[in-house]
């Protein structure tokens, strides 16, 4: 085969090659904006009815998110040998710090205010974009976090004497590792009622938190501004809010 035949093969493969990639990002970008666009309707169509207000950005709320971590640190620097519940793997950071908020949602949802919107933040000489959904909890409480655990590494803590606060719920301890600042109020909340909707919910997350005066879960919504996602998720946080008595607040 002579060499111009192969140049001419390798060219046209190559433009065949990169012809797939550009039709693959343009139809990837045209579903993106489909996609943005439905959501956008479903929001508009139903935000007024809710009650909701929507800011595509509003950096006054930069305030509120700093807000809540200024409190964290507060509550948690002045013990250096407790553990991080935002990473209890990991040494303790200054908290993150909001620059830009966007995406903003706000409003009531079963009797509670809350605010759901993507911050843009410093953490760690690194800038992110961080999703929060957060419902107001009656009052301010200690920090609280709850994360899913590996069960065999659940395991080697407990062979080797380092475990968390335990329940007495076999199931639940073996699942879930406690990071807590307060061991009467973590028992107060992790009531037995409390325990049995995070084993039995259906709602897939990573870990539940208790922050100043918020509740917060890691779970999979990809896009705060859908009503068909953020309900649910309002409703995750509400139910286990419903759970928790009055007197933990106290």
């Amino acid at each position: 085969m002579s060499g111009w035949l192969i140049a001419v093969i390798v060219v046209g493969g190559c433009l065949v090659v990169a012809a797939g990639v550009i039709a693959l990002v343009v139809w990837s970008r045209r579903s993106y904006y489909a996609d943005e666009k439905a959501v956008l309707e479903r929001l508009k169509g139903q935000a007024a009815d809710l009650g909701w207000t929507y800011e595509e950005r509003n950096d006054s709320y930069v305030s509120v998110y700093n807000a809540q971590r200024e409190y964290m640190e507060q509550s948690l620097l002045p013990m250096p040998t407790r553990r991080n519940p935002l990473a209890p793997l990991q040494p303790y950071h200054r908290p993150s710090k909001a620059v830009a908020a966007k995406k903003i949602i706000t409003g009531m949802h079963r009797g509670r205010s809350f605010i759901a919107a993507l911050f843009t933040v410093n953490y760690a000489n690194e800038q992110s974009s961080v999703r929060v959904i957060w419902v107001r909890t009656p009052a301010p409480g200690p920090a609280l976090t709850v994360s899913r655990e590996v069960r065999l590494a659940s395991r080697v803590n407990k062979a080797i004497g380092q475990r968390d606060v335990q329940l007495g719920n076999p199931e639940f301890d073996e699942r879930f590792e406690i990071s807590q600042e307060d061991e009467r109020f973590t028992r107060a909340v992790l009531n037995p009622a409390v325990v049995q909707y995070l084993l039995s919910t259906p709602c897939k997350f990573e870990s539940m938190s208790l922050l100043a005066d918020h509740i917060a879960f890691v779970d999979q919504v990809t896009d705060h501004r859908d009503p068909e996602q953020l309900i649910p998720a309002l409703d995750l946080r509400c139910d286990v809010l419903d759970r928790i008595p009055q007197s933990a607040w106290t």
